[in-house]
């Protein structure tokens, strides 16, 4: 269905400058013949892509290039009230909530046809901001759950409404670990035997971040538990259940027994070298405990023959734990997580105490978003084919969609052209990468159909029955997939900010969301867009042959497609590289942890050398024109640089560096001391303090 909105001056430029690009294919200036489609792009952006109004030109860019690439915008930035950080990226953030905004509100705002995705949206968006029913209505629209756990009675009886439980909710950029409130995430994904698209069971049951948060005898953690303990009471005790403080400690020990059972976190392509592939029998045999029949017949898995594991200890521990813990434990764990992540479509006692516990203590929030930005994200959620259509047909064109796939095949090229170049690789292993590369499933901007036939079940009198509804028919859509060839689905919508690259599937997402700038401008010239969006493109396709990636090989069967000696070699570039990020320090007595951040770092460098490989490619040998004083290598960095460009609060920062799980954006940018071009550029010279002596600069492909 179509909108009808106001045409505004930027509509109509872009409406012209289509307009223009249309006349000059059809007048032959643009090159469009099929020998040529994959080389020419539909925008020949000439801005400048960059923000010279933000550069500190008193910076040396040896010195310290994120604050020369960032300096005045850094002192101009004020970090939201109640907010933790504020970046470059912000603005397209608040970019893409407005759209979205905008795209419900038009929806819910005029009448929509029966039986259309759009009067399912419009439906739950007025009820979920109805906030009056929710209040009057109670606890009643999930008192049949909360009657159905609490009368669980035995061990069938519990694996079958555990089964009905599940949710295809594992992380979709890794698919090795859950953040799900039930049991086990459900994903249909190749078997890491042989390809095949089977249902994958990932752990969860947590309702705290970390499986160390369960475990840790920090002051921290114990203290975190205790929130947590008392934040289970009450929402207990809003369910009417009596004595809920002890049913509370019951589900906390419940918890605590579950993390013991997932075991330690390992890397990634640890995990992966554990995976398995059981039959229904295997499965009986192996993991005793829960009565499996029950459970996969419940989650609508009854006829599949075989499941996968990423972690089989883990899935025996958690199993056993079915026949050993007390059945009450059960009950209340069941009644709690269904309710603390329904809280938003509950009454305003369960958001204030779901808010007061996640929002304000754990992610350090000073107040929740507004209701109408909930409702927006709930919709972008659990409607992701309807919203990511809805998204794509507003505010992306096809052309805009070539351009980006122009860049990203580019991209590929050269990551293709490093491997295969490389002098420490192995010819079967440049063989096997090179082709993994080439195999790999680019989805950008938005898919070329979409599922919302499943999002039409979303029936229910109320919002919670509506949103459960709407869960079951995402899972539905997703256990369909067992046994299709489809492995290349997409995993993420049009509508979400994010790019992300798909390690059992071996294919990136890059939806259109993300290509707005600081990302993306199609009216900017190459060296930004290759700097920016070009740079993420590459760090995401890296994943796909770093020291996790090459634990997949292109036919999607874990297998170590890496000969020891070329492991080795990848093993000492990224403690190279590590030892480099572990010199940084964010004050005087704390190192960034290189060693934990050193495989995000590593495909950060292989992606910004991809991508300006790539760019210089598609120059073809000609040399970029100078645009207001900048050559098109200093745009690129710059661009690069910009895209990261964000300030933090100490307490926030101080955190990140501890947590050894991202690195900060100053030395992420830093990386470009370990790029020829970038010296090249910017007459970077040896008394400078971010020079390395070529000895020194790492290489990772």
């Amino acid at each position: 269905m179509s909108f009808a909105r106001p045409i505004t001056l930027p509509d109509l430029l872009q409406h012209k400058f289509r307009l223009a690009v249309a006349m000059l294919l059809a007048l032959g200036l643009l090159a469009c013949s099929s020998s040529d489609e994959a080389a020419v792009s539909p925008f020949q952006g000439t801005g400048i892509g960059i923000s010279t109004a933000d550069l500190d030109t008193t910076i040396d860019p040896g010195n310290d290039f994120f604050e020369y690439a960032n300096g005045k915008w850094l002192a101009a930035a004020q970090i939201p009230e109640g907010a933790n950080a504020i970046g470059r990226q912000s603005r397209a953030k608040a970019e893409l909530e407005r759209r979205l905004t905008t795209i419900v509100e038009d929806i819910a705002g005029r009448p929509q046809d029966a039986g259309t995705p759009e009067a399912v949206v419009r439906d739950y968006y007025r009820q979920f901001m109805d906030r009056a029913a929710i209040n009057r209505q109670g606890i009643s629209p999930a008192m049949g759950d909360i009657r159905r756990f609490q009368n669980v009675g035995d061990l069938s009886a519990l694996s079958e409404v555990i089964g009905g439980t599940l949710r295809a909710d594992a992380s979709p950029m890794l698919f090795t670990e859950s953040r799900s409130p039930n049991l086990f995430s459900v994903a249909a994904l190749p078997a890491p035997d042989d390809g095949q698209i089977v249902p994958w069971l990932f752990a969860g049951g947590l309702g705290l971040p970390q499986r160390a948060d369960y475990l840790a005898e920090t002051a921290q953690a114990r203290s975190n538990r205790a929130a947590y303990r008392d934040y289970v009471a009450r929402i207990l005790s809003l369910a009417g259940l009596d004595e809920a403080t002890e049913r509370a400690n019951g589900v906390l020990a419940l918890e605590t027994s579950l993390a013991e059972a997932q075991g330690e976190a390992v890397p990634d392509r640890d995990r992966l070298a554990s995976a398995a592939v059981w039959s229904r029998d295997e499965l009986e045999e192996r993991a005793p405990g829960l009565d499996w029949s029950a459970l996969l017949s419940s989650a609508g898995l009854g006829s599949a023959e075989r499941i996968a594991v990423l972690d089989p200890q883990s899935v025996a521990a958690m199993s056993a734990l079915a026949g050993s813990e007390p059945i009450e434990a059960w009950r209340d764990w069941l009644v709690f997580h269904r309710l603390s992540s329904h809280a938003n479509v509950l009454p305003d006692d369960f958001g204030s105490a779901h808010f007061a516990f996640h929002g304000r203590r754990l992610d350090q929030r000073a107040r929740p978003e507004p209701l109408e930005q909930q409702a927006v994200a709930q919709i972008g959620t659990l409607f992701t084919d309807t919203m990511s259509r809805l998204y794509a047909e507003r505010y992306f064109s096809s052309e805009e969609k070539r351009d980006v796939e122009i860049i990203a095949e580019r991209v590929r090229d050269a990551l293709v052209r490093k491997v295969q170049d490389d002098p420490d690789l192995g010819d079967e292993a440049k063989d096997a990468a090179a082709r993994k590369l080439e195999q790999l499933t680019l989805g950008i901007a938005y898919p070329e159909s979409y599922n919302e036939i499943e999002e039409l079940r979303a029936v229910g009198n109320n919002a919670y029955a509506k949103t459960i509804a709407a869960e079951r028919a995402a899972y539905a859509r997703e256990i369909a997939a067992v046994g299709q060839e489809k492995r290349g689905r997409w995993r993420t919508g049009a509508h979400r900010m994010q790019a992300v690259y798909l390690p059992l599937q071996n294919a990136i997402n890059v939806p259109a969301a993300i290509l707005q700038p600081p990302f993306y401008d199609p009216e900017a010239d190459a060296a930004a867009n290759y700097g920016s969006i070009g740079t993420i493109i590459g760090r995401e396709m890296s994943r796909a042959v770093d020291r996790t990636g090459t634990m997949i090989d292109a036919d999607l069967r874990i297998a170590d497609w890496l000969a020891p000696s070329d492991r080795a070699a990848l093993d000492e570039r990224t403690r190279k590289l590590a030892g480099q990020f572990g010199e940084y320090r964010s004050d005087p007595n704390l190192a960034v942890d290189g060693e934990g951040t050193s495989d995000d770092d590593g495909i950060d460098l292989a992606g910004l050398v991809a991508a300006y490989d790539a760019y210089r490619a598609s120059l073809d040998g000609r040399e970029p024109r100078v645009i207001e004083g900048y050559t098109g290598d200093q745009r690129f960095f710059i661009a690069f640089a910009q895209l990261w460009a964000s300030k933090l609060r100490e307490p926030y920062a101080r955190t990140a560096v501890e947590s050894g799980q991202a690195t900060l954006p100053r030395y992420r940018v830093s990386t470009v001391r370990n790029v020829d071009a970038w010296y090249r550029a910017f007459d970077v010279q040896n008394d400078d303090a971010l020079y390395l002596p070529p000895g020194e600069r790492v290489t990772i492909w």
